[in-house]
């Protein structure tokens, strides 16, 4: 696997320098001894540490769950058409089977996790360029960051046996055992990213390896690189080249860094030219996707009741190119910019996926539904009805042809279900109908479609308990190519009043025609739409005072017509426990920040807080202590509330609502 990686990274070097084209000219003039004399180096080494300062933990995760420590009663119904009863628009799940009936804790077979980290690692990096020509030069950003995992960790064995298989579907390098920090991988084990190596406790990157020519206007960058094309906090309303990575500590991060750890290098071909304050801006890569953090991890944000298979590699997306192009230029006190990029957007979309996995129902209910399977006439043509034939040889089989299979750590009742369809902005019950109407043989095992949350939540409390306790879902995560069109228009005022001089108005529009979303109910179909994004950002440097350098202070507004700020449909949001998302009509974002240097900025105050107008708010302040000689801290505290007002699930921050959290950097440069 290393051969193989640093194979494809060696062929990454070779692709980088056959673009420039120019280096053995470079090396003709100059000695490698010269070449090498002149090179720079800088380096830093940083700890991070984060540690909750509440009570709350990940609801997504196995050993946080929701439903860990409260007792639900599971009643159990008489399948309709087990039963032979007929389908219509009624309860079709009323006749109680009660013998079958329980009260279930998930604690008490899902063992419990109690951590007061949310985040620690080892982190360094290494940067060097080294100077051929005037015009020609290598730069190379090597970064290595390091997990102890001193966390109270989930561990997918400690499910073994139960169900009679434990958890054995997915990657097993993700699902199968303790969890695993850093690995992004494809359905068939691959790295997604060709020059990363990485394991469950590290991982070792290159955001930067590429070769850089100038000459006059012109500038060049062929190789593995990150491309900023915006710089608001929080927001990338045109900031389009990159997906973003998620696996450390997810947006919790200094504010103020706008993104700039967090984008996805690429291997692609860059040109920028300018000429007075005119600038194009182009670029040409190798598509790259959003990376998530995984399963049962301090920031994970899928419900790791579900497995997910990543289809980068199967789908052929890896072999994908996108690409863009931005002019800008500025005229006095105005300016404007253009932008097109046509690429895969990088979140891609999640739908139900066949799991493959063949499972047994288990216990005293699973048991007599496997008798009842058996003796239905063998080998269906779909016409029959289910009460009388079969597809599969036993229901394990049927289920491994659908999204659920009966396995541990999955949905335990009808209310957890809801629950997290409703966190994950999801329809919980349009969600299920769905999977039965596009994988048949769920049919095959008495599953039918539900006409109301009472009516599901009393199937699915019989369907787990005939699983012998869960049952875990199973999606699949594909990419779509869009056509992106961006403007921008900026305006610096000028007036004799100093708090109304040099303010720099921006505002960004993206017009998506046709993008595609995470359908709510997990539909192969995702929805479609054409979504506006408009945002105004107003920036100003003021002085205080002749005392102390001036202040940073920025207000950004967000409007989205379609999707929240991290690309979810509006329209799974407003769902609960006991009702289907309804959806909101849009969304609105507000950021008020600050950066205020102490004198010889040996201190620098920073705040920063995002608002979704619907109920939530991350507020964040912090301290950067420059201590000298290449020593420097910063400590902050990230408040989060998504419970304002309203609606819980109407606002986007009630997602991160366990995060509260007070995060400390230590570093070292050198």
């Amino acid at each position: 696997m290393t051969k193989t990686i640093f194979s494809r990274a060696s062929r990454a070097v070779v692709f980088t320098l056959a673009v420039v084209g120019v280096l053995p000219t470079a090396q003709a003039m100059y000695s490698l001894e010269r070449i090498w004399n002149d090179a720079t180096f800088s380096s830093f080494v940083r700890l991070d540490a984060a540690a909750s300062t509440t009570s709350k933990e990940n609801p997504n995760n196995q050993g946080t769950n929701r439903f860990q420590d409260i007792a639900v009663d599971r009643q159990t119904f008489v399948p309709p058409t087990l039963a032979g009863l007929p389908v219509n628009d009624n309860n079709n799940w009323a006749l109680p089977l009660p013998l079958f009936s329980d009260t279930l804790r998930r604690g008490d077979l899902v063992p419990s996790t109690n951590d007061n980290w949310n985040y620690l690692a080892l982190r360094g990096e290494s940067e060097m360029q080294l100077r051929f020509s005037r015009s020609l030069r290598f730069v190379g950003r090597v970064r290595g960051i390091y997990d102890p995992t001193v966390y109270d960790e989930f561990d997918a064995r400690s499910l073994d046996g139960l169900q009679g298989t434990g958890i054995i579907g997915g990657d097993p390098a993700l699902y199968h055992g303790p969890p695993n920090y850093f690995e992004a991988r494809g359905r068939n084990g691959r790295s997604l990213n060709p020059l990363e190596l990485a394991g469950r406790d590290y991982m070792i990157d290159a955001p930067a390896l590429l070769m850089e020519y100038r000459s006059g206007g012109l500038t060049l960058r062929g190789g593995n690189q990150q491309i900023a094309w915006g710089q608001a906090i929080f927001f990338q309303t045109l900031d389009l080249p990159n997906g973003l990575d998620f696996r450390r500590h997810l947006i919790l991060d200094r504010a103020f860094e706008e993104f700039s750890d967090k984008r996805v290098p690429k291997l692609s071909v860059r040109a920028t030219y300018q000429k007075g304050t005119f600038v194009a801006d182009s670029y040409v890569g190798k598509f790259q996707p959003t990376v998530l953090s995984n399963p049962n991890t301090p920031f994970n944000i899928i419900p790791s009741q579900f497995t997910v298979y990543e289809n980068y590699f199967s789908g052929d997306y890896d072999s994908k190119i996108d690409g863009g192009l931005r002019i800008k230029s500025d005229y006095g006190s105005w300016g404007w910019q253009a932008v097109y990029v046509s690429r895969y957007n990088p979140l891609g979309t999640f739908s139900w996926a066949r799991s493959g996995v063949n499972s047994p129902l288990t216990g005293g209910l699973g048991s007599t539904a496997n008798l009842a399977y058996a003796v239905k006439l063998p080998i269906c043509d779909g016409t029959e009805s289910p009460t009388l034939c079969r597809n599969s040889a036993d229901p394990g089989e049927a289920l491994s042809k659908t999204p659920f299979v009966p396995e541990p750590g999955g949905v335990y009742t009808g209310r957890e279900w809801f629950e997290y369809a409703a966190d994950a902005r999801l329809n919980g019950l349009e969600g299920f109908n769905q999977a039965v109407r596009e994988f048949p043989d769920l049919k095959d095992v008495y599953v039918t479609e539900a006409n109301s949350v009472e009516e599901l939540k009393n199937q699915l409390d019989t369907l787990m308990v005939a699983a012998g306790g869960s049952y875990r879902g199973y999606i699949e995560r594909d990419y779509h190519r869009e056509n992106v069109f961006g403007l921008g228009a900026s305006y610096v005022t000028e007036s004799s009043i100093d708090a109304l001089n040099a303010i720099i108005f921006n505002l960004e529009v993206q017009y998506t025609p046709k993008r595609k979303f995470i359908n709510p109910t997990l539909s192969s179909t995702p929805l479609q739409s054409d979504e506006w994004i408009a945002s105004l950002v107003m920036e100003k440097w003021t002085r205080w005072t002749a005392a102390f350098p001036a202040a940073y202070l920025v207000g950004q507004y967000q409007f989205r017509s379609e999707s929240d700020l991290v690309g979810r449909h509006l329209s799974g949001y407003g769902g609960s426990q006991d009702k289907v998302a309804d959806g909101i009509d849009n969304a609105h974002y507000v950021v008020l920040a600050a950066l205020q240097p102490f004198p010889g900025r040996k201190y620098v105050f920073e705040f920063a807080t995002l608002y979704d107008v619907k109920g939530g708010i991350l507020v964040q302040p912090l301290l950067q202590w420059n201590i000298g000689s290449g020593f420097g801290a910063e400590v902050f505290y990230n408040y989060v509330n998504g419970n304002l007002y309203g609606d819980r699930t109407d606002n986007v921050i009630s997602s991160i609502n366990w995060a509260d959290e007070v995060a400390i950097r230590l570093r070292y440069a050198f």
